[in-house]
């Protein structure tokens, strides 16, 4: 049995009465596109918790009694750890559908501009609607706007929903601000019979040039990263390590090299990891 089956057959008539306070993660779930009701995710974490609680509070009791503490202060100990820990899952099974709903809005407007491109090349073929959404779930490279794709398509072919209808579902669940005003205007557009082709073509013209400015941004950010991880942190590291060397020889101090090494095979790569990370993370190419 699933997990999702098990905690929900278990807890699910319980948490019903509290899905109402989540409204933030619902929407987090639609956006994050996780296929699970509000009630299943909170089941889950709720389920999950509880588990972990008891084995845990077991656990510590068990190791706490072996170190020789009084039975009393291990229970209560071992009660403080669990619920310490439990409260962490319960806080990341909360903010997790944000996040990952978060990290689908970044990959979307990233890819948004060349989708738009594409679309507005194939638009003036006079091609039915639904022909783009299908066009675009098939190219893997636009990656959560493939995905968003491929839905519009089940809805409409699989399910017999109305295009626009359909386009207007998913324009309610997409984590994207810029994805959704696409999609609503192209059914605005479409609905009132104007042209999509130009509207895909001014919206096109309108995202690449937000990237383009994004890119010379990204262009002077990097520049000055540059010049900090080469002032601070190289040029920083060799003059103390020169410095030191020099007072380790007139005072004769012993720790001066395992400071030394400490700062060059341990310090200057996590710094230099955490650079990699922060220009990857801003990146608009990635």
């Amino acid at each position: 049995m699933k997990i999702e089956a098990l905690s929900y057959g278990v807890l699910g008539s319980y948490v019903k009465g509290f899905s109402a306070y989540f409204p933030d993660v619902k929407e987090n779930l639609q956006k994050a596109n996780l296929k699970y009701t509000l009630e299943e995710w909170i089941s889950i974490a709720a389920f999950i918790t509880l588990v972990t609680f008891v084995v845990e509070t077991l656990t510590f009791s068990f190791v706490f009694g072996l170190m020789g503490m009084a039975p009393l202060i291990a229970i209560l100990l071992s009660v403080t750890l669990s619920s310490s820990i439990g409260g962490a899952l319960l806080f990341l099974f909360y903010t997790y559908p944000g996040a990952i709903a978060k990290s689908r809005e970044v990959k979307i407007n990233k890819a948004l501009p060349f989708a738009v491109s594409y679309m507005s090349s194939i638009s003036s073929a006079n091609v039915p609607l639904i022909f783009f959404f299908k066009t675009l779930s098939e190219f893997k490279e636009y990656g959560e706007i493939c995905t968003d794709s491929e839905s519009i398509v089940r809805d409409v072919e699989a399910l017999g929903m109305p295009i626009h209808s359909a386009i207007k579902k998913r324009a309610k669940t997409t984590p994207s601000k810029q994805f959704k005003e696409l999609l609503w205007g192209i059914n605005n557009i479409y609905s009132s019979g104007g042209s999509v082709n130009m509207y895909l073509k001014g919206k096109g013209n309108e995202l690449m040039a937000d990237y383009r400015r994004r890119i010379k941004k990204y262009s002077q950010d990097l520049s000055l990263f540059v010049e900090v991880y080469l002032t601070l942190i190289i040029i920083g590291a060799i003059f103390f390590i020169v410095l030191s060397s020099i007072i380790a020889s007139i005072s004769g101090g012993a720790e001066t090299a395992l400071i030394q090494t400490f700062i060059v095979f341990i310090l200057l790569p996590l710094l230099s990891a955490g650079f990699m990370i922060l220009i990857k993370s801003i990146s608009p190419l990635s």
